[in-house]
């Protein structure tokens, strides 16, 4: 009888700490992906779509070489911003 309590025992533990390593996987990779998500270049974007309206045509394919050097697709458009990279996929405005 002890030795079945301890075996229920240790499946218990086991159970617990599996469920604990799991939940500090899933912490990690959340905040890994809160740190990837690019805030500055989307308020880039959406400072020269409100300040270069006038001139977009001219601005986006320097804009796009920009980005494509870094690895990312960008597009600024009158009613659209888009922005994907390899961890986020962003899409602003009536066309997404």
């Amino acid at each position: 009888m002890i030795l079945l309590f301890a075996f229920v025992v240790v499946i218990v533990i086991l159970t617990l700490s599996y469920v604990y390593a799991q939940n500090v996987i899933a912490g990690i990779e959340s905040s890994r992906a809160m740190m990837a998500f690019p805030k500055e270049e989307i308020r880039n974007l959406e400072y020269i779509r409100t300040n270069y309206r006038d001139v977009l045509s001219e601005v986006n394919p320097e804009l796009q070489e920009l980005c494509a050097k870094n690895g990312w697709v960008c597009y600024v458009g009158v009613n659209k911003i888009e922005f994907k990279s390899v961890e986020v996929d962003y899409c602003e405005g009536s066309d997404c």
